[in-house]
């Protein structure tokens, strides 16, 4: 398949990962897949982190492939048992199916929309074997606030930064790539990196990202 876009570090695809095979030889995923909160707003009286209509500063728009966690399940499925995996979830939700060693909090700093009688500041990340420690300041909860300049359900940078960073040795894959943080992150620390989206206007919001200069945060 022809990339969106390519330079040294990264591929970009246009297009439904389930109909992609290029991001499956990568070493590593890394993800923030849809959580299925269409399906839990219509039967649970309210979902958690993915709202339908975004705030100032981002588009308005509904999450592709979000009414269940099918599309999640099946990205796992064919990713394999056999390479590490890191993966966003709801709290709020069933957790991706797999066997995590680790399931780590990111701190939002501030609450959500969801609804139920507490307001959730936070999200999971579920994380296989192979991760490794970098040094004494990783941390099971990271902090971080939200970046929703350009999409509204995209991690911050220093999130992703964070994360990549005790990710095993070799290329990244992020199949719900969004507006390219992942990628972002993976390029600024040296990594190789291919990123898929299935909406077109995030597909040039992260080209645009990745084409210009990153800094360097591999000594951060």
């Amino acid at each position: 398949m022809k990339p969106y876009y390519q330079d040294a570090s990264v591929t970009i695809y246009h297009g439904d990962c389930a109909n992609i095979s290029e991001w499956l030889s990568s070493d590593v995923l890394v993800t923030d897949p849809p959580y299925g909160t269409q399906f839990s707003q219509a039967n649970r009286g309210g979902g958690y982190g993915r709202r339908q209509n975004a705030g100032a500063g981002a588009a308005g728009f509904t999450i592709a492939n979000d009414e269940t966690v099918e599309a999640r399940d099946n990205m796992l499925r064919r990713w394999g048992k056999e390479k590490p995996v890191l993966v966003f979830g709801s709290p709020r939700l069933s957790e991706p199916p797999g066997v995590w060693e680790n399931r780590l909090v990111w701190d939002k700093k501030r609450p959500g929309m969801n609804g139920g009688p507490w307001r959730y500041c936070h999200e999971l990340i579920f994380v296989s074997a192979g991760f490794v420690r970098r040094d004494n300041e990783t941390f099971s909860i990271i902090t971080a606030w939200p970046d929703q300049s350009e999409h509204i359900h995209a991690k911050p940078l220093g999130l992703m930064a964070a994360l990549v960073r005790c990710a095993p040795d070799g290329s990244i894959a992020d199949p719900f790539m969004g507006s390219g943080t992942t990628i972002v992150a993976a390029k600024s620390l040296g990594r190789t990196a291919i990123g898929i989206e299935v909406d077109e206007r995030y597909c040039e919001i992260a080209a645009r990202r990745c084409s210009q200069e990153v800094l360097e945060l591999g000594a951060a």
